[in-house]
């Protein structure tokens, strides 16, 4: 039972201090791994001092932390599976595929070098053996994501910079912890684990294996959360179950890479996640995953710095000679990498080009953290290990962790300013100073009527406006936005914004009213939209847009089969998808449409918004076209899915307003819960696509297309009456 208390208690002392380090990590502008690390070390040292003249406070207190009974490999077991999860899953996993060849190569080429050149440096200049030497390096080449990402993100560092950072960090742990795996195999001499043929080997297998493992475990997991009934706990509670099992069935059972696993469930889970919930729930699913891992990062870096002082026991000048030879080893194996290898991605055109000033943020950024630890701490108590070899690698590795916190974490930010990467573009600048003088007019507005309201001092008023336009800095500086970028560079930004805000809206056409196979298909269709608009304009954008409106082969499969064998399923199929595709893409463009009237004339001006509308416009042309030729080709069943969708939208606005009388308290919640039992019911029935035939029976003057028709699609013919007007709401 003491035992049970001491945890309890202790549990809480680390969430206290975990609570007051990141607020004055925020209030100091300090890395908050930085901070965690002083503290830990600090108690670590100050232990002996506290066991002297409190023994029954550093016993029940300190001693759990100072010495603990789980293994150290335990902490990476209870610790990095969340960690990796929550990192892949905040990953912006659509917008880091252009730069997957670099991500990869940081990932995995760069640990790889980096184990190399620190071997080869140290074990010249320690005498110590190679394999050993390797073993530093691997145990050092990992990176912390979460104090260098979060000073890139308060600096304002160029997006794709984060990104590679991002993505860098999401598989390099499992590279060197699955190296480091096969040198203590060769240094054990566990038998044919002990050849680099088979270290080679198994790496390969861990890596490929892992992917594999973790592509297959995250797609389930993401089949299975719409099924959740929307409940945003029970989504919630399945993605948390999910890491943990994962992470030791492929250790434990399949001998692959568990960090490569989660991190690919993670990414699986990020990707395809947003379409699967309602955006209300997906935030709450980040909110969750960020509060979890938040707690466990800082818990397990704490627990690990106060082992730190241990780890340096017998430390000697020697040693501190060594630490300089590895820190310049190590920094000279990341501009190997990055100067050396990454222009060869861009000349095999596998990468747009990286400019210097990102390449040397990278190099400086790559900060060490709680792995590093972990897997020293693990190496310190390997008792299979020699112990020249554990004390070794435990006083450079720990070092290394020291050095690269509180060195490169404390002047990153200078260095980014020095390199000018928290200045923002041309472009963005523009828009910033638009937005501002926008919202400054917007301001001003708004406290002459609260003055006028309230009977308060115009001049008042006036004094606090022109106090506003001084904080922010905007003052009286002249601004045309017209000259500031060309009309090329508005009109691409406009139609990137248009794009992104697309991408934003379909999830919201979700809960089986759109298939999620085709919201898939919208959003990757979007991701191409803006990746187009920023490399050719208006023309690349208009392309990609036209491409997920083209008739596709299984379409014309599934005319061949209807129209020859009287298979009628895969037609029903095809073309219940495309009229969701069709209805959910007119929908979305006309809140574009709106977006762009509304927020977008503004900022860009009358003229280039009315050229913006013209796009929408022309598009929903071609969505009403597409429309049309099924009406002509097949007006009954067209007919019974333009029904079934107008039920389920007048279900859903039934059961909101009913929602809002319930919130209001009109209705008990007791009255509600009854009618809303019979509203998800009726959901339930509608939702499931009435077949081919039934349709056409209802309908007998909508005749199956003619023979021709499986040649090629029906031209649209002259407009059709339209469906009601509901249809373009959001359902």
């Amino acid at each position: 039972m003491n035992i049970v208390v001491d945890v309890l208690i202790l549990a809480g002392a680390l969430l206290a201090i975990v609570a007051v380090v990141q607020v004055a990590a925020a209030r100091l502008a300090l890395p908050e791994s930085t901070l965690l690390s002083a503290i830990g070390i600090a108690i670590g040292a100050g232990y002996v001092a506290i066991d002297a003249s409190a023994p029954q406070f550093a016993q029940h207190f300190l001693h759990p932390l100072i010495d603990p009974a789980l293994p150290p490999e335990a902490y990476l077991w209870i610790f990095l599976p969340p960690l990796l999860f929550h990192a892949a899953l905040t990953a912006d996993v659509r917008n880091m595929l252009p730069d997957a060849a670099p991500v990869l190569l940081l990932a995995i080429v760069a640990v790889i070098v980096a184990t190399g050149v620190i071997g080869l440096v140290t074990s010249l200049a320690s005498s110590t053996n190679l394999v050993v030497c390797l073993l530093l390096g691997a145990v050092v080449a990992t990176t912390d994501p979460a104090a260098v990402i979060a000073i890139f993100r308060d600096v304002g560092a160029p997006a794709r910079l984060i990104r590679l950072v991002e993505g860098e960090s999401l598989l390099n742990d499992a590279a060197a912890i699955a190296i480091a795996g096969v040198l203590v195999a060769m240094l054990t001499g566990h038998g044919t684990d002990a050849t680099l043929g088979a270290g080679l080997r198994a790496l390969a297998w861990s890596f490929a294996g892992g992917v594999l493992c973790g592509a297959v475990a995250g797609r389930l997991v993401a089949d299975l959360l719409p099924r959740l009934a929307g409940l945003a706990m029970a989504e919630g509670a399945l993605t948390l179950a999910l890491p943990y099992p994962l992470y030791l069935l492929a250790e434990q059972m399949l001998g692959v890479s568990g960090v490569v696993a989660v991190v690919c469930a993670g990414l699986m889970v990020s990707a395809l996640g947003p379409t699967r919930l309602s955006p209300r729930n997906w935030g709450h699913l980040r909110m969750i995953w960020e509060q979890f891992a938040g707690i466990a990062g800082a818990i397990v870096f704490l627990l690990a710095a106060v082992r730190v002082p241990s780890l340096l026991a017998g430390v000697t000048l020697h040693h501190g000679v060594l630490l300089a030879v590895l820190v310049l080893a190590a920094l000279a194996a990341r501009l190997l990498t990055l100067f050396g290898l990454l222009p060869l991605l861009s000349w095999l055109k596998l990468s747009a080009p990286i400019n210097g000033a990102y390449k040397l943020a990278i190099a400086w950024g790559g900060l060490r953290g709680a792995v590093t630890l972990v897997l020293a701490l693990d190496i310190a108590e390997n008792s299979a290990l020699p112990y020249e070899s554990r004390h070794f690698i435990a006083i450079l590795a720990t070092g290394f962790v020291l050095v690269s916190l509180l060195l490169n974490g404390t002047t990153l930010r200078w260095l980014i300013h020095q390199l000018g990467l928290d200045r923002l573009s041309p472009q963005d600048l523009a828009l910033q100073r638009q937005a501002i003088q926008l919202s400054t007019e917007e301001v001003e507005t708004t406290l002459n009527h609260i003055a006028e309201t309230f009977g308060l001092p115009p001049a008042a008023a006036r004094e606090v406006a022109l106090h506003y336009r001084r904080e922010i800095e905007l003052g009286s500086v002249e601004f045309d936005f017209d000259t500031a970028l060309s009309e090329r560079d508005r009109l691409s930004i406009g139609l990137v914004t248009l794009a992104t805000r697309e991408r934003e809206l379909i999830p919201e056409y979700g809960d089986g009213v759109i298939s999620v196979a085709n919201l898939d298909a919208m959003v990757r269709n979007t991701t191409r939209m803006i990746d187009a608009a920023r490399e050719q304009g208006r023309i690349g954008y208009n392309r990609a847009a036209r491409h997920i409106l083209d008739y596709q082969l299984g379409y014309r499969i599934a005319l061949f089969l209807h129209r020859r064998l009287s298979i009628d399923s895969p037609l029903a199929h095809a073309l219940a998808d495309r009229f969701e595709l069709l209805v959910c893409r007119q929908t979305v463009l006309e809140r574009l449409r709106q977006y762009n009237r509304s927020l977008l004339t503004p900022v860009f001006g009358a003229r280039l918004a009315t050229v913006l509308d013209g796009v929408l416009a022309d598009r929903n042309k071609s969505v009403m076209s597409g429309l049309d030729a099924m009406r002509t080709q097949f007006g009954g069943y067209t007919l019974a899915l333009e029904k079934r969708l107008l039920m389920l939208f007048a279900l859903r606005k039934g059961e909101r307003a009913l929602e809002a009388m319930r919130e209001e308290n009109v209705i008990s919640k007791e009255a509600y819960n009854q009618i809303a039992q019979v509203i998800r019911r009726a959901w339930q029935a509608n939702l499931a696509r009435p077949p081919l035939r039934s349709a056409w029976d209802a309908a007998p003057a909508a005749a199956p297309p003619p023979a021709s028709a499986a040649a090629a699609p029906a031209q649209p013919q002259p407009p059709q009456p339209q469906p009601a007007q509901e249809t373009r709401e959001p359902y």
